[in-house]
């Protein structure tokens, strides 16, 4: 069995528009990538607007976080 850590990712989202934005990030990255199982649990708890994703696959969960983060930083950039 994976570790969790192995598995999850971190998101804190800066905005209401990143948080549009992190939603259809996540449906295309689902549906390109032949739509994994995927848990996405609030952390409201957590300063920041958070989101622990995970993956069954870690793999799965380090290509989402290598994407997310191109992602962030083109959109960050733009």
């Amino acid at each position: 069995m994976k570790a969790a850590a192995d598995i999850a990712v971190d998101i804190c989202l800066a905005s209401a528009e990143e948080a549009v934005r992190f939603s259809r990030f996540v449906q295309s990255f689902l549906a390109s990538n032949g739509f994994p199982f995927v848990m996405i649990h609030d952390a409201p708890q957590l300063e920041g607007e958070r989101r622990q994703v995970v993956f069954e696959d870690a793999g799965v969960g380090r290509k989402f976080a290598q994407e997310w983060r191109t992602d962030r930083s083109a959109a960050a950039g733009a």
